[in-house]
């Protein structure tokens, strides 16, 4: 008995070790990854002058105004099965802004934040903490959209991933900002419940990101990171059943000067020709 207690204590201790283990590496990789965030922003901020110029040039502009010169994505080209057919008119519409947000995800897909998470892996029979490196591509792109947004006090056209409750927006102060859990990590809880697309591009800048001023809601899907009909039907319900203020935008496919390699160009015209006979 005597010896069955001693084994029990060392387990505890050895758990409680572990947990005071695990909680302050927790701090020290939340500590890192806010540096990771802040550095980013100060970078936004020289990367994209030009492109933070630009919009405040242009704030009285509506964006179906920029719309109208966009010439939609690149429905000829599938990353996986039909995607392009089935998906084609998402990929088709008209997006405002397009240029800067190719800008803003080739960035994020070339240079995204990385961050360490910890997995417990099997070697030679034993479980061993390990640590692996995640890169965060769309977390990256959107911080990018809301350094500039931040830099425009909160009148940027691009909202990144707003949150929606029961089809409300939630609106953080000046209402033209939006409104987050956290702000140490702003994308991240997100309200329970809650619809965020990836990108709202508003129609007029000073006015709050409601689904009415909301000109198009843009999924943004980078390498491996499929479409799925759920989201894309959500955010159609979000729109009030209004598909044409919908759009989908895969990195780097549908980006601006996107030229995609030969091998591919010629399987989607096969893929197209047998879907013709």
């Amino acid at each position: 008995m005597a010896w069955s207690r001693v084994a029990v204590s060392v387990l505890v201790g050895g758990v409680r070790a572990y947990l005071r283990y695990e909680a302050r590496q927790t701090r020290l990789e939340g500590i890192e990854l806010k540096a990771h965030l802040y550095q980013r922003r100060e970078q936004v901020k020289k990367v994209l002058r030009s492109v933070i110029e630009s919009f405040a040039s242009e704030i009285h502009t509506k964006s179906s105004t920029f719309a109208q010169v966009d010439h939609g994505g690149r429905s000829t080209i599938s990353r996986r099965g039909k995607e392009g057919t089935t998906y084609k008119e998402y990929i088709e519409r008209k997006v405002p802004f397009r240029p800067a947000i190719s800008i803003a995800c080739t960035w994020a897909k070339d240079s995204p934040i990385k961050v360490p998470r910890r997995i417990l892996k099997k070697i030679g029979g034993e479980l061993v903490s390990t640590t692996i490196d995640v890169f965060l591509k769309q977390t990256t792109a959107s911080l990018i959209f809301e350094a500039i947004d931040e830099t425009l006090d909160w009148q940027s056209p691009l909202k990144a991933e707003p949150n929606y409750m029961n089809g409300k927006a939630w609106l953080g102060e000046p209402p033209t900002r939006p409104r987050r859990v956290t702000d140490a990590f702003p994308f991240w809880p997100r309200p329970k419940g809650s619809l965020a697309p990836d990108l709202a591009i508003v129609e007029y800048r000073q006015q709050p990101f409601h689904v009415p001023n909301v000109f198009v809601a843009v999924e943004i899907k980078f390498p491996k990171d499929w479409v799925k009909k759920k989201q894309m039907k959500d955010y159609v319900n979000l729109m009030k059943q209004d598909e044409t203020k919908v759009a989908l935008l895969r990195v780097p496919e549908d980006c601006t000067g996107y030229k995609p390699k030969e091998s591919q160009a010629e399987e989607s015209g096969r893929q197209n020709g047998r879907k013709k006979r």
